[in-house]
């Protein structure tokens, strides 16, 4: 007869729990804190915003590192639709909980646990509703801003394309985490960056070119997030570079865009300037 399976210490228990439950609560809250109190600076991201709000779908990818204003900036600025690929893990868990708070969809899988389900769940979204999808090619356990092959196979899958996407900010911890996690403060100057270039990867791809496009793709986000810390670095400057001012209202959550010369512009003007 089996020994029944001795019980987790209740201090761990309750840790848990506090972190399953209240953490996600918590965790919004700031993050919504650290959004309408910031003034965002969005990069190279007119034709990305453009396609989210006409719902037609793509494969985002950001490093783990940069997970925590992505739910904001997807909700706050045009996404309807969209599906992220968490972990099965409790930080995952955490995450998918997050995520619904923000009334963004999850599917719970990685490169290292349930990995093949979670695929099957963002393809079943896509192709039932059209969402579009949110990855982080080097989480759950690293190694840190090292694409992995998993965002490669479900652009080959789908047929779409993969748009890098980063952020940095003017005051930011970074954590002592695997990944050297990037906590944003409140009341914050934020740049958001997005790949003016599109990857595919043909259906018919065999593994070399697969490779390649992997190599591409680990290249583009790491030139993005490149830029944006050497922005607030004072090394770089925008000159040469398309981007306007997003501030989003602390009261109604609403947003505010405006060109770089203090001129107005709206959703409407964005989708006529970026078919």
């Amino acid at each position: 007869m089996n020994k029944p399976g001795k019980k987790r210490p209740l201090k761990k228990r309750i840790r848990d729990w506090l972190l399953l439950n209240v953490g996600p609560v918590l965790t919004y809250y700031y993050i919504q804190l650290v959004g309408r109190t910031s003034k965002w600076i969005a990069i190279n991201n007119e034709k990305n915003l453009a396609l989210l709000h006409r719902g037609h779908p793509y494969i985002a990818a950001l490093w783990h590192n940069r997970v925590l204003m992505a739910p904001f900036i997807f909700k706050v600025e045009g996404g309807k639709k969209v599906v992220v690929m968490v972990s099965s893990s409790k930080e995952g868990i955490l995450t998918a909980r997050i995520l619904k708070l923000f009334g963004l969809e999850s599917a719970l899988g990685s490169s290292t646990r349930g990995g093949k389900e979670a695929m099957q769940q963002m393809l079943s979204a896509h192709a039932d509703e059209g969402f579009a999808m949110t990855i982080t090619p080097d989480g759950p356990l690293g190694p840190n801003e090292v694409v992995k092959m998993g965002v490669i196979a479900l652009a080959k899958e789908t047929g779409l394309p993969i748009v890098s996407l980063s952020y940095y900010a003017k005051k930011v911890t970074r954590l002592k985490s695997w990944d050297r996690f990037v906590l944003v403060w409140p009341f914050n100057t934020i740049a958001g960056i997005g790949s003016a270039e599109r990857i595919y990867v043909p259906a018919d791809a065999d593994d070399a070119q697969m490779e390649q496009c992997r190599i591409k793709v680990e290249k583009e986000m790491l030139r993005l997030n490149r830029f944006v810390e050497d922005y607030f670095a004072g090394k770089v400057t925008l000159e040469g570079q398309s981007y306007f001012y997003s501030q989003v209202s602390f009261f109604s959550g609403k947003t505010n865009w405006t060109r770089p010369n203090g001129e107005p512009f709206t959703k409407d003007d964005l989708l006529k300037e970026n078919h």
